[in-house]
């Protein structure tokens, strides 16, 4: 709140209290009920409230009512009143309290109170801590307290409090768990920064780790804090005296705060002084986070009567203090208030829905002397907090206070009286108990202890309460339990471990217990609540982070009574949610299931780390295998008093279970199966087996068989086995849903993994061949094992069932895989969890390249996140990175070529999608190497001696015999009981068995000879050689391949029995490979081979045929073929010749001389110009065109129906701009996609579209303005468009230049007219002079035609008529040439319909820039005359901006103007420029009357020199506002002519005019020492070559980099400019002339020339100084004056670039073929094209009209006078052209009434706009912002501090507190900001979610941020917090974006998904 500065309150009774405090002191009677006596008494005086009256009627207070205004200056009238601080009240106050309720009662008036309460901290502090301060340290406090901060002993550890949103690093290689982190200052002093390290947000309430030697394993202390640890701990300024009264202090604070800062205290009846009836109450409104702030908005607007805005604000307060203050006045007034809030019912929100969502909003009554002494409870904690951080003997007493168990303020009683506080109360109690308990060690762990004992009433109250997390006592765990050495302490002394999980039990799920399992009902309360009980279980994560390195007796004891109630949470959570499938009907409703996997996840990684730490000692793990064994055996879930029966499979009995899956319930959920799983794994490690533990187990009665631990998880993959088989549909979605979280990566290392490895367990302690007669029972498949089944089913009908039998077989083979093939488990293999990683790994490269992200999404977390660098240390083993090619890919891992060998198709993680997509790609690699094109099994690790007994399950009779049964299947073409599938899986598990024995792990497995008996390969022969199964023909060659190599390893012990055995076999052997068929890739081969044999024999043969009738034609046409070959050969000869006529020839081989002179050498008849004398013809385009919408063919013509094409229309700052319209701030853009379409037709799909539109409400785009244009799409390239544009015929058509003016003239003729001369043979046209007196004329006739009040005559003949202009102007010409200069034509009749679409631009421009106009377009109805002014001047605006921003974006970019351009491009262009040609012609009487203002204005300025200077012209926008403005005021007086602007005569002397303004404004711009400089500096003293020849940077730094483009300096420097470039050699007296006349005009006007005159002579130089003229000219050497010329072109060149854009779209005239596509544009090319004379040398001849128009610029008083003294007067001269700073303030209107100040001098070339230059390293941008403010509330750090790229202001971003008014609306500070930066655009980067958002009207999006990490990803929402670095290329992609004017369109595009979330955009 803003501290206002009031008189100090007066010395009470004469006495300060410090002497009474003293004095006490002294009498030893001083106690802490003074000091708060003294706190009670004296903080009211510094709250006050003020309220301000807002009356809809008006109304005269009486005289009374006037004094109280007067008279109490501490009322004051303010916008708004949230709460939060308060006044004195008097007899005045509550009288004007009264007199505002008997206002708001009264009939006659409608009054809004407004409520502002402020609490004085600067004067409290001043008054009543200042004093208590100097009290404890003695009489110069600050002077001790400087003293006390250089001993330096503040602490040695940080304990800094984070804000929420605050910037936290962690160290990825130091950190001992990822809660370990820094605040920025210790970051940025930390070795830390070095290493791998990781970014994020804190969410508030955590603190800074430096300095905590348990946190970090290495550089635990940043400088500052290492250079603590050296202090003594002692003090000199602290003294036992100083300390003995800090202690009084300390605890009178303590027992203030403690007392009043409760939501409803005591203190209310405490402050009660005197009448209950007196206005000194106030309704105070609470925080909760169930309501939404439009539901608190709504209900204060309605039941509080606030305005909407000020209950904005009130909420905003609320939010962020926790409370507000909503009314003061008496207790049955604010009563009364408070108790209609509670009662107001507030309908359930669809988005935030929780336990408190029905429940009214919480208010209370407080006394306003309660409130202040809250208020100030609140400032001394905050103080308090500050003062324990300067010594340790300060928190020394703090923590001695506050473990007096007797006292109110004491540990336990501060702990369990937070859910009475207020969100800021809490926060303040936090941050003190931070400070002053975790800074040392001791404190901590009392703390610790208190907090533990504490722990089930603080989370009962937590869990009741409402308030997020971090605003509760219960954040405060993860202070204390990350502690290694404090959780070991309480685990093993105050068994905070049982105490966690039993509090879990009882607090969070017994109440969901019924019949001894889970079972969560579906209610969204019970839900929120659970939720918030899972906070339980992170504490839990917390407490076992790290392990011990050894366990004391006192921990293990401890650690297993924790396992004890785990094993109860356990217990019940075994079969919970469970599921029975449902037969006849659907489900009538889905079942909760969420709640259950939400506890799972959060369980997850506690069992894993109580399996780890349990692995780590031999006594805990026995001890904690007999608990969970003893669990199993009490939990009857499946396995209880199920009925036994014996099955056969193969001569092989089991007694098998009977529990039917698929009719007895199931579930999911099996912890305790696979907790037991866990723990089995680690019994090798310590030398323990199943049979020794079962020993002891049994001694105690408790029996576990291996069937036992197997059943329930059968059951659960039999269940899966047949949802995947489509018996489980009728259970609805939420089996689905399970099943994906089963296998998903956040849940199946405790869920899929275990399962298997419980399968695996029982696999290795049962008889093989049992053990498969179990699973084929558990999947009702003994009938399928038995050999008759073919038989029984032949009788059978092939149904449903059938079809399922089959899906389960495939699903049984599964399985068998997985519980064979995935042993990459540390236990059942040797493998390490490494080894486990990378097979994962593997598995996944094999699917796809993943990005660095997408593979840490598809790696389950480790325990704490930390194995970050061990991850990224095994995916470097396997894989390659690929670097990122441009701002949108990202780099990715490819998996070395080698390792795809250990691809496993039947990999358990994969889903159906990977499994497919990976198993093709590795078919595609395999063919590509030209190898066997399968996927076949990879080598297994060796299994550890638990687990080596599974191996005989590939050598079993059960599994010999399926095996051999499948292939008898697959072999019999009648056998229905067979899928492809089941043989692919048969093969697969084949190829296992024979690299088991081929590996010899297992000296008992012979699987070789076991096989020969079942004559497998045999069959595998058979197989392929039949042509049914061709398809898995090459994995069976595989197979029989690598039986061969087992064979041939087992054939020396099978047949040596003599040498002719083995011979023989050895025949036999080679016989059978040729028996055998091909591979699939050779059988394709052949295939191939024999096609294109045949192909060819048919080609030859057409080849034939065609041939012979060749010759026979031939021999019919004899004499034709005569006579052309004859032709052919003189031509042939002639080529040998003359190789040079060749077209080819002349393109490739170019005069190296012609290269350098370039245009300037052609000869004058090739010369394209398109406009002056040598005008070329115009060529007429491609007319026809065809409607997108009805798509008939069309062409352009007048007569014909008119067409259009969708334009965007746009405001825009993105290039600086004056605009010719007054009060503008922004310009208009045009663009458009150039699709043509029927005026009719878009008519018909436009109000379609419009209808469309409004019928869109979900998309929650709030219209900011009042009239806006309805935006639609393109309807063929869905371009956003706003409003059309006219298709209009060539310029030319309508005025066709004349005779004369086309027809070539002599070089005499030319150069005579081109200097001007008024005679010679210029009689056709009028010259260069006689134009420039017409123009200045006619300037003088308009403004006389402004003065002329007759209203009698018609408007029309008012305006000059040619002839009176010619008379009047004194020249020698008629009006025949004066028509056929400016060509007038008769006005062409315009097409009806052509009208109504310029009518509809002209609205829709108004539209696009009613928010600019500020008031123009009010509601005030102007006249029309005002509107059509401004949107005339307006339309020529957009003209030329649209044309200097396409110049600026084909530069920025690097195109030339030859270039291709895009159709959007140039169709725009060229529609535009016509459009507003035609426009000009035909304007109405108001608009000419409108137009003639602004010319004579403009003729008078570039003329007359009066008003501004040229060096403050835009020129193009002259040129362009001439071009249209002008000529046709001609021709007003006569109706039925008009000027078409088309490239005439006239149209070239303005651009010619213009043309010698830019080049004076250069010249007098120009600084030779500073260029000279600048040269050296860029080029290093090089041969002065441009940046802009070679690919310079697309975002130029400076604008000064734009003017370093130079197309040459190869001008000669003996001579000047002219000399041999020119096309007629001249005279050397001549070259002299142009010198002379050339340094003549540089020394007289150059401002740097005249300064540096002035410093050496002191005084200005005199025009009639000749022989000093003279003088100077030696000095102005050859190399100046070339110098000045190159940098005049290159001043020029944007002029020219946009003068060519401009006139090619008026004329049609192409550009030429001289014109370069791939290198910058040439200035003398472009001179060329435009008819201008390219050597410059030719303007300064002092005969010509051409440099008496440049001194008459050049002369202005301005120039002259003003500016050169304000050069001379400055230090440093400015003649250079000013900076972007100086031309961006052009677009901002200056209120100076200084003349000097108000002139902005405008560049030759405006600098390339940029956006604003980026921090390089992120963590250098999220620091900068670290410590910003929100600019409403000086207390809160900004939450969401954004970024303007285009400014770089930093706003609040997305929060209602700073909310300022656009028009009548609130809306966000970046809206706000984007209407005035962007003009209604904007591009924001949120700098703590590093996220780039572009903002428009209403709408947005987020786009990819230009920060990416090492991997080349962004990190949106910094969630995976990788060091981020600026991306050159992504940053110019946004830079392209905004300047091309292209992000609307963006939007847009990204609006149109539908699944975009609703976002209100204009609150941000």
């Amino acid at each position: 709140m803003e501290d206002v500065v009031v008189a100090p309150p007066p010395e009470h009774d004469g006495s300060s209290p410090l002497k009474e405090w003293r004095l006490k002191l002294q009498a030893g009677t001083l106690t802490r009920s003074d000091f708060i006596d003294y706190f009670k008494k004296e903080s009211p005086k510094y709250f006050e409230f003020q309220t301000e009256m807002e009356t809809d009627a008006p109304y005269t207070p009486t005289s009374d009512e006037s004094a109280y205004e007067s008279d109490d200056d501490n009322i004051l009238f303010s916008d708004y009143i949230p709460l939060e601080d308060h006044v004195q009240l008097n007899a005045k106050t509550t009288k004007l309290l009264q007199e505002i309720k008997r206002l708001q009662e009264s009939k006659h008036a409608v009054t809004c109170g407004s409520l502002k309460c402020m609490f004085k901290e600067s004067l409290a502090k001043e008054e009543i801590i200042d004093v208590m301060v100097e009290f404890m340290l003695g009489d110069n406090p600050k002077t001790a307290l400087e003293k006390l901060q250089l001993e330096g002993n503040t602490a040695t550890v940080c304990g800094k409090v984070f804000k929420n949103g605050e910037p936290t690093y962690s160290c990825r290689e130091c950190g001992v768990d990822p809660t370990c982190v820094l605040c920025v200052n210790c970051f940025k002093r930390s070795a830390h920064r070095f290493h791998k390290y990781k970014m994020s947000s804190s969410g508030g309430g955590g603190c800074c780790d430096c300095g905590d030697d348990e946190a970090w394993k290495r550089d635990q202390y940043c400088e500052l804090h290492l250079a603590n640890r050296k202090n003594p701990l002692e003090s000199k300024i602290i003294t036992d005296a100083v300390l003995e009264r800090a202690e009084i202090c300390f605890s009178a604070v303590l027992a203030f705060c403690v007392n009043y800062l409760e939501i409803e205290p005591n203190a209310s009846l405490q402050c009660l002084d005197g009448e209950v009836d007196g206005a000194n109450f106030c309704t105070v409104l609470y925080n909760d986070e169930s309501h939404t702030f439009d539901q608190v908005i709504q209900t204060l607007t309605k039941i509080a009567k606030c305005r909407h805005k000020d209950a904005m604000e009130i909420v905003a307060a609320i939010d962020r203090e926790g409370r507000a203050v909503v009314k003061c006045d008496t207790f049955k007034e604010c009563n009364d208030l408070k108790t209609a809030i509670e009662n107001q019912m507030i309908p359930p929100s669809g988005l935030l829905t929780n336990a408190r969502h029905s429940q009214s909003l919480r208010t209370s009554v407080l006394n306003i002397n309660s409130v202040a002494c809250q208020q100030f409870a609140l400032q001394l904690l905050s103080w308090f907090q500050e003062f324990l951080v300067r010594h340790y003997l300060f928190r020394k007493i703090f923590a001695t206070l506050v473990q007096q168990k007797n006292e109110s303020f004491c540990i336990r009683l501060i702990l369990e009286y937070d859910v009475k506080l207020w969100k800021t109360a809490r926060t303040c109690w936090h941050r003190l108990l931070i400070s002053g308990m975790l800074m040392e060690y001791e404190n901590k762990m009392v703390l610790a202890q208190e907090f533990s004992r504490r722990y089930a009433t603080i989370v009962e109250d937590f869990i009741s309460d409402d308030h997020d997390h971090s605003f509760s006592i219960v954040s405060l765990s993860v202070q204390l339990f990350t502690v290694p050495s404090i959780a070991h302490h309480l685990i093993a002394q105050e068994g905070i471990l049982d105490k966690l999980l039993h509090t879990f039990y009882h607090v969070a799920i017994e109440k969901f217990i019924h019949n001894r399992r889970l079972h969560f009902s579906k209610n969204i309360a019970s839900m929120a609540f659970f939720k918030r009980a899972n906070y339980i279980l992170y504490d839990l994560r917390y407490l076992l982070s790290l392990k011990p390195e050894v366990l004391s007796n006192e921990l293990r004891s401890g650690f297993l009574e924790g396992c004890k109630a785990l094993m109860r949470v356990l217990n019940v959570m075994q079969g919970m949610e469970s599921i029975t499938r449902q037969m006849g009907q659907h489900m009538d409703y889905e079942p909760e299931w969420e709640c259950a996997f939400n506890l799972h996840i959060k369980l997850a990684s506690t069992i894993s780390q109580v399996i780890e730490w349990a692995a780590s000692d031999f006594k805990l793990l026995k001890k904690l295998y007999k608990m969970t064994v003893r669990s199993l055996v009490t939990n009857n879930f499946i396995v209880g008093s199920e009925k036994v029966e014996p099955k056969n499979v193969a001569g092989h009995v089991a007694n098998c279970l009977i529990y039917d899956v698929s009719l007895r319930p199931v579930s999911i959920h099996l912890p305790l199966s696979r907790f037991y799983a866990g723990i089995y794994l680690h019994l090798g490690a310590h030398d323990m087996t199943y049979d020794s533990l079962q020993a002891e187990t049994e001694a105690l009665n408790i029996k576990l068989t291996p069937r036992e631990i197997i059943e329930p998880v059968l059951c659960t993959q039999a269940m899966i086995a047949q949802v995947a088989a489509g018996m489980w549909r009728r259970n609805g979605y939420s089996l689905l849903h399970q099943l994906y979280f089963y296998r998903n990566v956040r849940c199946r290392v405790e869920m899929l993994d275990r399962d298997i490895v419980c399968l695996q367990i029982g696999a290795s302690l049962m008889e093989s061949n049992e053990f498969l007669i179990h699973m084929l029972n558990k999947f009702n498949m003994i009938a399928w094992a038995q050999p008759t089944y073919e038989m029984d089913l032949a009788q059978s009908p092939l149904d449903d069932e059938f079809m399922r039998q089959l899906s389960m077989t495939d699903e049984f083979l599964e399985l068998l895989i997985v519980i064979i093939g995935e042993r990459w488990m540390p236990g059942v293999s040797l493998v390490s969890e490494e080894d486990r990683l990378r097979k994962e790994i593997i598995q996944l490269l094999c699917t796809k390249s993943h990005s660095h992200s997408e593979l840490s999404r598809a790696l389950p977390d480790g325990n704490g996140g930390s194995n970050d660098s061990i991850i990224e240390d095994v995916i470097n083993t396997v894989a390659v990175f690929k670097k990122p090619i441009g701002a949108e890919s990202k780099g990715v891992y490819e998996l070395k070529e080698h390792l795809y060998e250990e691809f496993n198709v039947y990999f358990y993680h994969y889903t159906k999608e990977d499994k497919s997509k990976a198993e093709e790609l590795q078919r595609e690699r395999r063919k590509a190497k030209k190898q066997l094109v399968c996927c076949p099994p990879p080598m297994l690790p060796q299994l550890t001696p638990a687990f080596k007994s599974m191996a005989n399950i590939l050598q079993c009779n059960v599994f010999l015999s399926i095996t051999t049964m499948v292939m008898d299947r697959a072999l019999d073409p009648r056998s229905r009981s067979f899928t492809e599938s089941h043989l692919q899986k048969v093969l697969h598990l084949l190829g296992f068995a024979i690299q088991e024995e081929l590996s010899e792990h297992y000296p008992f497995l012979s699987f070789y000879e076991r096989s020969q008996k079942f004559g497998i390969l045999d069959k595998l022969e058979e197989l392929a050689r039949c042509s049914r199964l061709e398809a898995h023909r090459d994995f069976v060659l595989w197979t029989i391949k690598r039986y061969k190599d087992l064979q041939a390893k087992q054939a020396p012990n099978v047949g040596s029995t003599s040498t002719g055995a083995s011979t023989s076999s050895g025949i036999q052997q080679s016989q059978q490979c040729e028996d055998l068929p091909l591979t699939s890739e050779q059988q394709a081969r052949l295939d191939k081979e024999a096609r294109s044999r045949l192909a060819a024999e048919r080609r030859a043969k057409i080849m034939a045929q065609m041939q012979n009738a060749q010759k026979s034609f031939m021999k019919s046409n004899a004499e034709m073929f005569a006579s052309t070959s004859t032709s052919n050969d003189e031509a042939a000869a002639s080529s040998v010749q003359k190789p040079g006529d060749s077209l080819m020839d002349w393109e490739d081989i170019k005069d190296p001389r012609e290269e350098e002179l370039g245009a300037t050498a052609l000869p004058l008849s090739e010369v394209v110009s398109c406009l002056g004398q040598r005008r070329s013809a115009f060529e007429a385009g491609d007319n026809s065109f065809k409607c997108i919408l009805c798509f008939e063919d069309c062409s352009v013509s007048s007569h014909g129906p008119p067409l259009v094409s969708s334009a965007f229309l746009q405001t825009s700052r993105v290039i600086s701009f004056k605009s010719s319209v007054a009060g503008l701030k922004a310009a208009l853009h045009v663009s458009c996609c150039g699709h043509v379409m029927h005026y009719n037709c878009w008519k018909e799909y436009y109000s379609s579209e419009e209808s469309k539109e409004l019928r869109r409400p979900q998309r929650n785009r709030v219209s900011l303005t009042q009239a806006q244009n309805v935006e639609f799409h393109c309807p063929y390239c869905r371009t956003l468009s706003n409003t059309v544009l006219p298709v209009s015929e060539a310029l030319a058509k309508f005025s066709p230049p004349t005779s004369t003016t086309t027809s070539t003239l002599t070089s005499a003729s030319m150069a005579s007219t081109s200097t001007g001369a008024g005679g010679g043979s210029a009689d056709s046209v009028l010259p260069l002079d006689c134009f420039v007196e017409i123009m200045r004329t006619l300037a003088t006739e308009l403004k006389t035609f402004q003065t002329v009040s007759d209203k009698d005559q018609p408007l029309i003949h008012k305006y000059p008529s040619c002839i009176a202009i010619i008379r009047k102007s004194n020249i020698i010409g008629d009006v025949a040439q004066l028509e056929r200069s400016a060509q007038i034509i008769e006005k062409p009749a315009m097409n009806q319909n052509w009208t109504e679409v310029m009518d509809s631009f002209h609205k829709a421009m108004r539209n696009a820039m009613q928010s600019q106009l500020q008031g123009t377009l009010s509601k005030d109805a102007p006249n029309g005359a005002d509107i059509e002014l401004d949107t005339v001047s307006l339309l020529w605006d957009t003209c030329s901006y649209t044309l200097q921003a396409l110049e600026t974006y084909l530069y920025a970019i690097q195109k030339p103007l030859k270039a291709e351009l895009p159709m959007r491009h140039q169709s725009c262009a060229s529609n535009f420029v016509r459009a507003c040609a035609l426009y000009s012609s035909d304007l109405k009487p108001t608009q000419i009357r409108g137009q003639s203002e602004q010319a004579a204005k403009l003729l008078d300025t570039i003329f007359n020199q009066k008003g501004p200077c040229v060096l403050e012209w835009d020129c193009f926008h002259m040129l362009v506002q001439l071009n249209f403005m002008g000529p046709n005021l001609l021709v007003a007086a006569d109706a039925k002519k008009a000027i078409i602007p088309s490239g005439s005569m006239f149209d070239f002397y303005i651009l010619q005019t213009c043309f010698l303004a830019n080049l004076t404004k250069a010249v007098i711009y120009f600084d030779y020492d500073k260029e000279v400089e600048r040269r050296k500096a860029s080029h290093g003293d090089g041969d002065g070559v441009g940046v802009g020849d070679g690919c310079d940077d697309v975002v130029d730094e400076d604008s000064e980099d734009r003017m370093q483009q130079s197309t040459s300096m190869s001008m000669s420097m003996s001579v000047p400019s002219g000399s041999e470039m020119g096309r007629t050699k001249r005279p050397l007296e001549q070259l002299s002339k142009y010198q002379q006349a050339m340094s003549m005009f540089y020394l007289e006007h150059n401002l740097a020339a005249r300064v540096r005159y002035f410093e050496l002579h002191g005084r200005q130089r005199e025009d009639y100084e000749e022989m000093a003229m003279r003088a100077a000219l030696e000095d102005c050497t050859p190399e100046h004056l070339a110098l000045l010329l190159d940098y005049v072109e290159q001043e020029m060149k944007p002029f020219l670039r946009c003068a060519c854009l401009f006139y090619r779209c008026m004329t049609d005239v192409d550009f030429p073929s001289t014109f370069p596509t791939d290198k910058p544009d040439r200035f003398d090319l472009m001179c060329q094209y435009l008819g201008l004379e390219p050597q410059l040398g030719v303007y300064f001849d002092m005969e010509s009209v051409y440099a008496t128009m440049m001194q008459s610029f050049a002369s202005h008083t301005y120039i002259r006078t003003d500016l050169f003294e304000r050069a001379v007067s400055k230090p440093t001269p400015t003649p250079s052209p000013p900076p972007s700073s100086v031309m961006a303030s052009s677009s901002t209107s200056t209120t100076e009434s200084a003349e000097e100040s108000s002139r902005t001098l405008v560049p030759c070339q405006r600098p390339l706009p940029h956006l604003v230059t980026l921090y390089e390293d992120y963590s250098d941008l999220i620091n900068s912002v670290s410590d910003i403010f929100c600019p409403n509330n000086e207390r809160e750090e900004m939450k969401t501090p954004t970024m303007c790229l285009i400014c770089g202001t930093i706003l609040c971003g997305h929060s209602y507190c700073c909310q300022p008014e656009l028009g009548k609306m609130n809306v966000g500070a970046c809206t706000h900001h984007a209407h005035d930066c962007g003009a209604e655009v904007g591009i924001f980067l949120r700098i703590r979610d590093c996220q780039v958002v572009y903002l428009g009207r209403g709408k947005g999006c987020f786009v990819q941020p230009p920060y990416l990490d090492e991997y080349g990803e962004t990190d949106q929402g910094l969630r995976r917090g990788n060091p981020l670095r600026l991306c050159k290329a992504a940053y110019d992609r946004i830079f392209l974006q905004w300047l091309g004017h292209n992000l609307h369109e963006e939007i847009a595009r990204l609006n149109e998904n539908a699944n975009v979330a609703v976002t209100q955009w204009h609150h941000m």
